[in-house]
C-alpha cells in the first residue's frame, strides 16, 4: 500500500510540474514542498507499522542531500531553483520498495538518483535544442558561419584530442606491454568521435541560447515566470520586482532556458521500473 501512494505521489508530482514548464515554462513552488512532505509522512507511517524506520531515514539523508546538491547546482548557475527542489522531492521518495518491479541497483542510491537525471537530462536537452533548431532553421546556417569563422580554434581543439588520446593509449600500450592493433585504437578513435561531436553540440547550444533563449520585451510585457538576462541566479523576481521593472520602462532582455522539469518524471519512472541507468549502459556496451 505504501509503495502504491508514493508511486503515485511521484508519478502525479512530476507529470504536473513537467506539464506546467513546459506549457508556461513554470510550476506551483507548493508542489515539489507537497511532494517532499507527503513521502516524508507516508515513510513515517510506514516505518511505524513495520517498526523499522531504515527507510525513513534513508529517505530523509537523501532527500536533504539531493536538495542540497541542487542547490549548489543553482548557486552555480546551472539550472533554476525549482529544480534545485524538485531534485529534492526525488530524494525523498526513494528508496522505494515495491514487490511490483525488480529494479538493479548499481551505484549508491542518492548517486544513482543524480547520474539518472543527468543521463536522461543530457539525451532530452539534445532532443530539446534540436527540436527548436528544427522550428527556426535559420540557426543551423548561422551555425555553419560560427564554424567557419571558428575553423581554426575548432580544428586545433580536435588536434589537440587526438594527440592526447592516441598519445595516452600508446603509453599505455608500452606501460602494460599489450600490442597496438585495430581494437586498441579504436577506443581513443571513438573518443575523438565522442569529443568531436560534443563539440559541435557545444557550438549548436551556445547560438540557440544566444539567439533564441534571449529576448528582447517591452518592460511593460514582463510577467512572472521571466527571468532577465541580469539576474545572477537563474530565479524569477518576485511580484515587486517585476512591478519595479515595468514602471521604469523600456525595454528588457529576458532568458528562457530549457524546460527541463519532464527529465525528472522519466528518472523517476527508469529508476522505479529499471533502478540504475548507468548498469544498463555498461550492460549494452559490454553485450
Amino acid at each position: 500500500m505504501f509503495d502504491i501512494l508514493l508511486m503515485l505521489v511521484g508519478s502525479l508530482g512530476f507529470a504536473y510540474t513537467g506539464y506546467k514548464d513546459l506549457k508556461t515554462t513554470e510550476f506551483p513552488d507548493w508542489v515539489p514542498y507537497a511532494i517532499m512532505v507527503s513521502s516524508v509522512l507516508i515513510k513515517l507511517a510506514e516505518a511505524l507499522v513495520i517498526n523499522d524506520f531504515t527507510i525513513f531515514t534513508g529517505s530523509i539523508i537523501n532527500g536533504l542531500l539531493l536538495f542540497g546538491i541542487g542547490y549548489i547546482l543553482y548557486f552555480l548557475g546551472t539550472w533554476a531553483d525549482g529544480d534545485a527542489y524538485i531534485l529534492g522531492a526525488l530524494g525523498f521518495l526513494f528508496p522505494l520498495k515495491t514487490s511490483l518491479f525488480n529494479p538493479t541497483y548499481f551505484l549508491p542510491l542518492p548517486l544513482m538518483l543524480i547520474s539518472n537525471v543527468f543521463l536522461f537530462g543530457g539525451i532530452y536537452m539534445i532532443v530539446y535544442a534540436f527540436a527548436i533548431g528544427f522550428r527556426n532553421k535559420w540557426i543551423f546556417t548561422d551555425l555553419k558561419k560560427d564554424l567557419s569563422k571558428n575553423a581554426r580554434k575548432l580544428f586545433l581543439s580536435i588536434f589537440l584530442i587526438s594527440t592526447f588520446a592516441f598519445g595516452a593509449t600508446y603509453m599505455m600500450a608500452k606501460s602494460f606491454n599489450v600490442a597496438i592493433n585495430a581494437a586498441l585504437l579504436s577506443v581513443p578513435a571513438g573518443f575523438i568521435v565522442y569529443s568531436i561531436l560534443l563539440i559541435f553540440l557545444w557550438r549548436y547550444v551556445k547560438l540557440i541560447d544566444k539567439k533564441i533563449f534571449v529576448k528582447k520585451i517591452p518592460a511593460s510585457k514582463l510577467r512572472f515566470g521571466d527571468i532577465p538576462v541580469s539576474a545572477k541566479l537563474l530565479r524569477m523576481p518576485d511580484p515587486e520586482m517585476i512591478k519595479k521593472l515595468r514602471a521604469k520602462g523600456g525595454y528588457i532582455k529576458i532568458k528562457e532556458g530549457v524546460r527541463f522539469t519532464p527529465v525528472f518524471l522519466i528518472a523517476f519512472i527508469f529508476t522505479l521500473v529499471y533502478g540504475d541507468a548507468i548498469y544498463w549502459v555498461l550492460k549494452i556496451i559490454g553485450s
